[in-house]
């Protein structure tokens, strides 16, 4: 899954990658489509399987 966003009229393109796990929850990770080289380090947010919620229920 991937999405464009615009911060400050700076266009970039992020992804949602969703790794599985067998004896945990599953995770889900937001990063940039492109990152910088330090920006692979920092530029990204995971979240685990329950602790977030649709967009239209915080509506």
């Amino acid at each position: 899954m991937s999405s464009k966003g615009d911060l400050n009229g700076e266009v970039f393109s992020l992804r949602a990658t969703i790794v599985e796990y067998e004896h945990g929850p599953d995770e889900c990770t937001i990063h940039p489509l492109d990152p910088t080289e330090s920006g692979r380090t920092t530029e990204w947010i995971t979240a685990l399987e329950g602790s977030y919620v649709p967009l239209g229920r915080c509506r």
